[in-house]
């Protein structure tokens, strides 16, 4: 006689929910999205014709229903799972990394690396997610963070990686047709804007020309603004991070010597929680990759700057300036 059962997909998202008293913990043990599992509990609670979750303004909670079938679904994936290991072939147990980034981190610095991490270890599942949302460590199955700020984030160890140091770079074709040599010579039309105003704030102050040039290009974000500085459409504010890459490839230069620190990148993790092998293998991997990066950055700005000097082109630019903005 055929069995009459749901999907058992959706069976699997509701238990795991379930189980893990979270969506997203869900979604990410059985590597589907968030919406697949709300999609999944929404189809059995309309085959059930009952409400499976209650959900409240702090997330979801199971309905007495919702306990009893869980309770349930739980003891008979336990014996799927006890009856099918005796005739599985062993295999070697890969370890998973869920690590959260800053979206320019990401995109202009970590993921053209990141194969050097997974060819190193290939035993690691690295999984990237690219976010500017400040994620809930207590909640989500995250093992690291990389955030860009000040540092001190309640319930997370944070571990210093570089500063942001925010300079003015272009594409060299740029600066030949719009040559520039002192701040107060700066067309606000063809500055590039982020939408955080307060980082050319904080560089115009640097450069000592705040009450004299105002921002006034397209606005746009992160790594958006390193490709319109690249593709020649105006100035870009952008710290070593963002912009290294280009800069030690030719792609953008620094038409000025003026820098603004403000903020930094931290490794985060949450306070207290135990370090993973794999955790601990990433950090490691990361922390030579920088020291290997801002090697080649301080290189490639000796090789300019003694090039500078030999071609006699050296120009007088405003003594740089630290300011910090909190």
């Amino acid at each position: 006689m055929a069995r009459r059962l749901p999907p058992l997909n959706a069976l699997k998202a509701f238990e795991a929910a379930a189980r893990l008293s979270s969506f997203s913990r869900a979604a990410s043990e059985l590597n589907v999205t968030h919406a697949a599992i709300s999609r999944h509990v929404r189809a059995l609670e309309a085959e059930f014709r009952t409400p499976l979750f209650e959900r409240t303004g702090r997330g979801v909670e199971l309905t007495e229903v919702g306990r009893s079938l869980a309770l349930e679904l739980t003891k008979g994936f336990d014996l799927l799972a006890s009856a099918v290991s005796q005739f599985a072939r062993p295999s070697r147990r890969r370890k998973r990394l869920m690590v959260t980034s800053d979206p320019a981190f990401a995109a202009l610095w970590l993921v053209p690396r990141l194969g050097g991490f997974t060819a190193q270890n290939p035993n690691i599942d690295i999984v990237l997610d690219a976010t500017p949302r400040l994620v809930n460590f207590s909640k989500e199955d995250v093992d690291l963070g990389i955030r860009w700020g000040g540092g001190a984030w309640e319930g997370l160890e944070s571990k210093p990686l570089a500063l942001s140091e925010l300079t003015l770079v272009c594409s060299p074709q740029f600066l030949r047709d719009n040559p520039l040599f002192v701040a107060s010579d700066l067309d606000g039309s063809l500055l590039i804007q982020e939408t955080a105003k307060e980082c050319w704030d904080a560089w115009l102050s640097a450069a000592g020309v705040a009450d004299e040039v105002t921002p006034s290009g397209p606005t746009l974000n992160g790594d958006l603004i390193i490709a319109a500085a690249e593709a020649g459409q105006g100035l870009a504010l952008a710290d070593q991070i963002q912009a290294g890459d280009a800069l030690i490839a030719g792609r953008l230069v620094r038409p000025l010597d003026i820098r603004a620190t403000r903020f930094g990148y931290y490794l985060v993790r949450r306070s207290g929680a135990k370090i993973s092998d794999a955790a601990m293998a990433f950090e490691t991997w990361l922390a030579a990759e920088l020291k290997t990066f801002q090697a080649a950055l301080k290189s490639m700005q000796t090789a300019t700057s003694i090039k500078s000097r030999k071609t006699g082109k050296a120009k007088a630019a405003p003594r740089s300036r630290s300011v910090r903005v909190s």
